[in-house]
């Protein structure tokens, strides 16, 4: 009995241990995203209020002195920023909601077909770039959320039209894997840094790059990674998947 005792005892403070170590691993997580969302904040407001306030002032000191075409390039920044600071708000309001767990799906059969080519055609259009599809016919359709589905792939391909380049290649495909429907977007792009694939999905955190493409708020992916899981789904990243260390795909995953 004395044996069982000491080690229920031992047990006990094996698991207040653990529980202490959860507590401190939480609330570190909770620290680093504070801090990356001050940052957020701080870099992410601070250049589309300072764009916005120059426009203005100029425009108040100088305006009658300025010809028709710069008046309308200098509205035309105010536009831009004021339209960026609206979706940056708007991000951050979707990540509280997932995070609260107020995102309830409206499940119901999806045509995955249908849904691809809808977004891929219209990002077409918006941007003048060619998207190429490749999808399996006869794809069962998973329960899912069309206006959620539909936003998860319009950011994924916002940002393959985006990191490809202007010239770059972008596909889209959808195939049956035994019991889920695979789905992909993949691009041409200089691809993921090795020590950044496995951070892509968290919030606020942007991949390092050396080219000039504006690298957004990091929240983008947190917030298709939200969508997915709230739907059953997986998503993962792979980098690189084509010759010269190049390339990176997107992959949904759902419950057929």
């Amino acid at each position: 009995m004395n044996a069982l005792l000491d080690q229920a005892a031992i047990a006990l403070e094996r698991l207040d241990l653990m529980a202490g170590r959860a507590r401190d691993a939480a609330r570190a997580e909770t620290e680093g995203l504070r801090t990356a969302l001050l940052t957020s904040l701080g870099h992410d407001l601070r250049t589309p209020l300072t764009s916005v306030r120059g426009a203005l002032e100029t425009l108040r000191t100088v305006g009658t002195g300025l010809s028709p075409e710069a008046r309308a390039d200098l509205l035309e920044v105010a536009e831009e920023e004021t339209a960026r600071l609206g979706r940056y708000i708007a991000n951050i309001l979707e990540m509280v909601r997932i995070e609260n767990g107020e995102i309830r799906p409206r499940r119901e059969p999806v045509d995955v077909t249908e849904a691809l080519e809808a977004v891929a055609a219209r990002l077409s259009r918006a941007t003048g770039r060619a998207i190429a599809t490749a999808i399996e016919p006869h794809l069962p359709q998973p329960r899912l959320d069309a206006v959620l589905l539909d936003g998860v792939l319009g950011n994924l391909l916002d940002n393959a039209l985006k990191f490809s380049g202007p010239e770059g290649r972008v596909t889209v495909t959808a195939r049956r894997a035994g019991p889920e429907v695979v789905i992909g977007v993949e691009d041409d792009g200089p691809g993921i840094p090795t020590e950044d694939l496995h951070r892509v999905f968290d919030p606020f955190h942007r991949v390092g790059r050396t080219d000039r493409i504006t690298a957004g708020t990091g929240l983008g992916l947190a917030i298709c990674r939200g969508l997915v899981h709230a739907m059953g789904g997986r998503i993962a990243a792979e980098s690189p998947i084509g010759a010269g260390g190049r390339g990176t795909r997107m992959t949904l995953r759902f419950p057929s």
